[in-house]
């Protein structure tokens, strides 16, 4: 395939993350034709795509994927490029019947990655640094987390159970009482958890496999969030601000958490911590088959792993900024708001 010829379907593409999406591969060097698909009558009016497609939704898997390959025939497209993690395990799953090239991680790994609770299992029982957890099935769980806890705050959530857990719902809980009321408001008995808090640096860490090989990564530190007073925890999951950070400690993990999950991991991963008292990074989460949604950051500073995706799924020549860590130079600030932004800033220029 010569690399002018660059088709792409991006499923969901008025979410933010594939609206970001859609600004990296514009940014391609020979450009893109993009075609942007959408359930919502509302979020289509926000695709940024050459074509705005309706797609009916994918709760029927079979429909949606016939309908994906329609509009891959309609427009004689090379690839399905998806940023949503729903919409990625229904393409792993279907991978052999879709008419067009996919770069994604396999429907074990994408389960992995929603169920938080196995997660935690594997990763602990991997040895790797993690928050110590409870899956709270009754009080005595609540009690044994604020024991271990000695004075601290508990952090509660969602445990992510497939067809069984609830929403994130995170709350650094202070007491076993608040804890109790918080997991009963949400039903929540055996659906959620407990983890020690963690009062340090919230970082993630985004790379890009192929077999198992890690192919280029970067890390980030999140500092600020956007409407944080709308959210008990005051995480809202949208940074507002956040800067890149070259960190060795999170580059061994971040590949170390991508192979226990999958050791032929394929595709973009990214995997959060957040620092411990003392300065250390634990796992608090990954999320297999998507950027995330402020990739496009890496993307205006010079590292757009859109375009990595495309060229591996492609079989094309690398471009020339990848390697396996720290593609990008730390403090570049990247500063948005609602409605405002976004804007990339040195951190000397503070």
């Amino acid at each position: 395939m010569t690399e002018s010829a660059r088709r792409i379907l991006v499923p969901s593409a008025g979410g933010p993350g594939c609206v970001n999406l859609c600004r990296s591969l514009r940014m391609l060097p020979e450009g893109a034709f993009l075609v942007g698909a959408d359930a919502s009558r509302y979020y289509i009016h926000l695709v940024e795509a050459d074509v705005r497609e309706p797609i009916p939704p994918r709760s029927d898997e079979l429909a949606w994927v016939a309908a994906v390959n329609r509009l891959v025939e309609r427009h004689g497209l090379d690839m399905v490029f998806s940023n949503n993690s729903l919409d990625g395990a229904v393409l792993s799953r279907h991978r052999d019947e879709v008419a067009a090239r996919l770069l994604l991680p396999s429907p074990e790994a994408f389960a992995m990655g929603e169920n938080k609770w196995e997660t935690f299992k594997t990763l602990d029982a991997a040895g790797i640094p993690v928050p110590r957890t409870w899956l709270l099935e009754g009080r005595q769980d609540v009690e044994a987390a604020f024991s271990a806890a000695a004075g601290a705050p508990v952090w509660v959530r969602g445990a992510g159970i497939p067809g069984r857990g609830i929403g994130v719902a995170s709350l650094p809980a202070r007491t076993v009482e608040q804890a109790v009321q918080w997991v009963e408001f949400h039903s929540g008995w055996g659906l959620m958890a407990a983890s020690e808090y963690l009062p340090g640096a919230n970082l993630t860490w985004l790379g890009v496999f192929l077999d198992g090989e890690l192919v280029a990564s970067q890390g980030r530190q999140r500092d600020a969030y956007v409407i944080p007073h709308v959210s008990p925890s005051g995480i809202t999951g949208a940074p507002a601000i956040s800067h890149t950070v070259c960190r060795a400690d999170i580059n061994e993990l971040g590949a170390r958490v991508c192979r226990a999950v999958d050791g032929r991991l394929t595709g973009p991963a990214f995997v959060d911590f957040k620092e411990d008292a003392s300065g250390h990074p634990r796992v608090t989460e990954i999320n297999v088959g998507r950027l995330g949604t402020t990739h496009h950051f890496y993307s205006v500073a010079g590292a757009n792993f859109p375009e990595l995706v495309v060229r591996l799924a492609l079989g094309e020549s690398l471009p020339g900024w990848v390697r396996p860590f720290d593609v990008l130079p730390a403090d570049l600030y990247w500063i948005r708001t609602l409605d405002a932004g976004p804007v990339l800033v040195r951190g000397e220029n503070l």
